[in-house]
């Protein structure tokens, strides 16, 4: 009855979206700034169109599309922390925002330059966090070279944490193959038997483009067969995409089936998943509207798994500038609205001002708010124990009364959810604090964590990571970088 009454996206709307998606790409097609990718999809019966266009047939969509591995598994250094992929309604794995360039003071909003000292100290932390299953590199440290950001990056999350370590955005096939020969190295896997080490992200440019250099390190990865490719079309409503959700989902399902088409007609059998990140728009100021409600991802979840394919969608998301009031209820509508559909990925741990930084005391408060959204969207227990007869008439009658039963110990926990952070004592209790908020809290709790011991890595591995580091970096003719050995000593 409640599915019932909440249904922004039936079935006839996302029919309806995925149509208009595939008669777009018909008569708009995708422009493809690379000539060897150009090249392959005319081969595959695609349409020359002006402008360097390429118009994509429905048929080659649907035939592509059939063509991806409907599950695989994303190997871990733990392998009992390893995620297992498919499109079907099932358990969620959460991961944070990835590759911001600031550290934000969360209470004044002012920014500065994140380095690798910031990464190595938010990594420690995101490792203990109760509801992140996965690491990916948080921020873009500026103390080195931009060239190596990934590898140093991917360096630091594999000795912070034994959770599985998502790959970065990937720009060139340079590192593309750098990272997925790293994480080979930590996970021992290759791409054999649907178990591979890491999932690499490529963004197409909108509306409807395919940039020339992702591009061909796109076609390259699917090649190599050992890592999984991730689509991450980001159009904006009202400027890059339509301002109506339903025709901005629409385009955005186009580019990402683009993707898929590329991807499978030069490596058929590629592991893909599907990464919505729509951005709506103020109509007030055209700046982007981070915070408000993010519908557009249910219909892009469901959209995915009309596809066969898995979704990381974006979930935590706000506006604020600071770390208030209106930051809390903003990311927790947003993680609600992204859990509803049960998509396999979801995104925003650690985000700040809408994407353009971060810090240690938000990514506890997100912690936070997750333990909550993820307990509203769990059904609770109704078989014969949880709605023991007995039990509800001895507490009713007995002088002892609830607090004294056997069922009260055994479901009182997991029945109630406990903040790590949020408050609920009594006001004398917290005025002794010497708190004046939440924020105190996560910072506190922050600490602790950041004071820890890394997970490590064991010095063979260690110092294979960093000769691979070594070797790329001469092989892009630098002539210093930092010496990335430096991370595992606990130097930095």
């Amino acid at each position: 009855m409640l599915a019932a009454a909440f249904d922004p996206w039936p079935d006839e709307a996302l029919a309806a979206i995925h149509e208009a998606a595939l008669a777009v790409l018909e008569r708009a097609g995708v422009r493809v700034d690379s000539p060897a990718a150009r090249e392959l999809l005319l081969d595959a019966g695609c349409l020359p169109l002006p402008a360097d266009r390429v118009g994509i047939p429905r048929e080659l969509v649907t035939d592509t599309l059939a063509a991806c591995p409907r599950s695989f598994l994303l190997a871990a250094r733990d392998p009992a922390r390893s995620i297992p992929v498919d499109p079907d309604p099932g358990p969620t794995f959460i991961h944070n925002m990835g590759y911001v360039a600031d550290v934000v003071d969360p209470r004044t909003g002012a920014h500065r330059r994140a380095t690798l000292a910031d990464s190595i100290r938010l990594a420690r932390i995101m490792h203990h966090l109760s509801n992140q299953h996965i690491l990916i590199a948080l921020v873009t440290p500026e103390d080195v070279p931009p060239d190596l950001e990934a590898l140093y990056t991917y360096l630091v999350l594999t000795s912070e944490s034994d959770k599985y370590v998502g790959g970065p955005g990937i720009s060139t096939a340079a590192q593309a193959v750098a990272v997925t020969e790293m994480a080979q190295a930590v996970t021992g896997a290759d791409g054999t038997g649907g178990v591979y080490p890491v999932d690499l992200a490529f963004s197409p440019v909108s509306p409807l483009i395919l940039g020339g250099e992702v591009t061909d390190a796109l076609i390259a990865t699917a090649r190599r067969g050992s890592a999984v490719c991730g689509i991450l079309p980001c159009p904006a409503a009202a400027t890059t995409a339509p301002a109506a959700v339903s025709a901005a989902a629409a385009q955005q399902h186009a580019e990402m089936l683009a993707g898929v088409v590329l991807l499978q007609t030069a490596a058929p059998g590629t592991p893909v998943w599907y990464g919505p990140r729509l951005s709506a728009v103020d109509p007030r100021t055209g700046g982007f509207a981070f915070g408000t409600p993010q519908v557009s991802v249910v219909a892009a979840v469901l959209l995915a798994r009309r596809c066969g394919l898995a979704c990381d969608c974006y979930g935590l998301a706000s506006d604020s500038k600071v770390l208030d009031a209106q930051y809390g209820y903003e990311r927790a509508v947003n993680a609600l609205i992204g859990l509803l559909a049960r998509p396999r990925f979801l995104s925003g741990i650690g985000e700040v001002q809408a994407g353009a930084a971060t810090c240690a005391e938000g990514l506890i408060i997100d912690d936070d708010i997750l333990t909550n959204v993820l307990h509203v969207v769990t059904p609770r227990p109704w078989d014969a124990d949880a709605l023991n007869i007995d039990a509800i008439v001895d507490g009713i009658l007995s002088s002892g009364g609830f607090l004294s039963s056997k069922h009260t110990r055994r479901y009182i926990r997991s029945e109630f959810p406990t903040p790590a952070v949020g408050y609920r004592g009594s006001l004398n209790d917290w005025l002794a604090t010497g708190r004046t908020g939440v924020v105190d809290a996560a910072a506190e709790r922050a600490e602790r964590f950041a004071a820890e011991d890394p997970a490590g890595l064991p010095d063979e591995l260690g110092e294979a990571l960093c000769i691979a580091i070594d070797r790329i970096a001469a092989d892009l003719g630098l002539t210093e970088w930092p010496d990335p050995r430096r991370i595992l000593a606990g130097e930095v």
